[in-house]
């Protein structure tokens, strides 16, 4: 069985023998996890391990089977404590290098700092720092220049991109916009999965999606359970990402559009999506989130879609990714890696045919009151999973002729036309359901 880890508890850099920096943590919120994903039976398809900082050890202290099962774990990855940030990097390395390690939820209390001068009235301008050196004497004024700790949690999915990561997010007394905006700015950063940011001063908590939305109750415990819920959930999701990358040569619209290969339908909305400002950018990464495509005519490639991790509303200036048929089992494209909604799109297209001829989708909130869309939960999906995909077309209905759609609840609509349609057909159904001035989740 695949394997998950629950880190939890704080870590310490050693300054000199009996000084240390410290991030104090005392690993509840690594049980708490750990109990409910026990209670959901997760153990039934993986092996749960909760792993405890020397700081948080007293939580596994009742166990002795527990116990010797972690000193276990810790001995194959070459350790004898889990106390540093050193020892913390080292472990997460052989997460890293073990083929079943499948989650990896990071509670643990990293501490931020390090140690990098040290100047006394005995040593003046010292970079030896740790146990095995001099202890400082309190006797003495000191003075300590601190940097920035290395960043454990960025190199998990680097290299790992199969490992489904949770990271926690603390902020102290900055509200829950500001909280929820320093948790997706950590899971964009990170690549994350899932992120749990909790402001401690107006205990506010959260769970943060890659869809950029953050589920939230009044307390903690119930925020806590949606993040066990939504990971087991999640935890199964598969990703297709085969793409073959034929060249860089990007499709430009304009040109596609003056030569009638697009539908000139789809060309218009678009254009009015952009000019209304219906994709945002996140102001911590100026990228926005969606995608869009629509079919090719007379050309050898089948398809233009938008492009992945970039601000949409250049999209045009850029160029579009071009789109061909499959050659052993990998999507052949043109340009750069397409959008992970790619996948979506594809299904949307095999499942209606030739009904339809283009695709957006955008993260707008429905209008209040409105009733008359079909609306299928995000919850366990994660947006570009295969599963995501199934989920949306299974809610696809034609609303008008040759327009289709479905909203996801807490992400946004996906919407398909026909060539036919006239531009204003569309622009006037968007407008009629959907909040474009608004963002789902907030706009950040």
């Amino acid at each position: 069985m695949k394997n998950i880890y629950i880190i939890t508890g704080g870590t310490i850099n050693y300054v000199r023998p009996h000084f240390a920096l410290s991030a104090p943590a005392y690993g509840n919120i690594g049980r708490e996890i750990a109990n409910q994903l026990n209670e959901m039976d997760i153990q039934e398809d993986y092996n749960l391990y909760l792993i405890p900082t020397k700081m948080a050890l007293s939580i596994i202290q009742d166990d002795k089977d527990y116990e010797q099962v972690y000193y276990s774990v810790l001995k194959k990855a070459g350790l004898d404590k889990l106390e540093t940030n050193d020892e913390l990097s080292k472990f997460t390395d052989y997460l890293i290098s073990e083929k079943d390690t499948r989650c990896i939820v990071m509670s643990a209390a990293v501490c931020d700092f390090e140690p990098s001068l040290v100047t006394t009235e005995d040593e003046l301008n010292s970079e030896s720092f740790g146990k095995s050196f001099s202890r400082l004497h309190s006797n003495n004024f000191i003075s300590l220049e601190l940097k920035p700790s290395e960043k454990i949690i960025s190199k998990i999915r680097k290299t790992r991109k199969d490992i489904f990561l949770v990271n926690f997010k603390t902020t102290s007394d900055v509200g829950f916009d500001e909280t929820y905006k320093q948790g997706l700015s950590s899971l964009k950063k990170n690549s994350s999965n899932l992120v749990f940011a909790n402001d401690i001063k107006q205990k506010i908590n959260m769970v943060v999606t890659p869809e950029e939305f953050p589920y939230h109750t009044d307390d903690r415990k119930g925020t806590i359970d949606i993040l066990c819920k939504m990971l087991k959930d999640r935890l199964n999701l598969t990703f297709e990402d085969k793409t073959f990358l034929v060249d860089d040569l990007r499709a430009f619209p304009d040109k596609l559009v003056s030569d009638k290969s697009i539908p000139s339908n789809w060309y218009e909305v678009m254009t009015y999506l952009f000019k209304n400002n219906a994709f945002k950018p996140l102001s911590t990464t100026g990228k926005t989130s969606g995608h869009f495509g629509c079919r090719v005519y007379g050309k050898d490639y089948e398809r233009i879609t938008s492009e992945r991790k970039i601000n949409h509303n250049e999209s045009f200036k850029r160029g579009m990714i071009r789109v061909y048929s499959y050659k052993d089992n990998k999507l052949m494209v043109g340009g750069a890696k397409p959008s992970v909604g790619e996948k979506t799109q594809e299904m949307i297209y095999h499942d209606l045919g030739d009904k339809i001829d283009a695709i957006v989708h955008f993260h707008s909130p429905l209008k209040d009151g409105v009733k008359e869309i079909p609306t299928k939960s995000q919850f366990s999906f994660e947006c570009g999973s295969k599963e995501c995909a199934l989920n949306t077309v299974s809610g696809m209905k034609e609303l008008l002729p040759g327009i289709w759609a479905v909203h996801l609840d807490n992400h946004g609509p996906n919407i398909a036309f026909s060539k036919d349609v006239k531009s204003e057909d569309v622009i006037n159904f968007i407008n009629k359901y959907w909040d474009i001035t608004l963002k789902t989740g907030g706009i950040v």
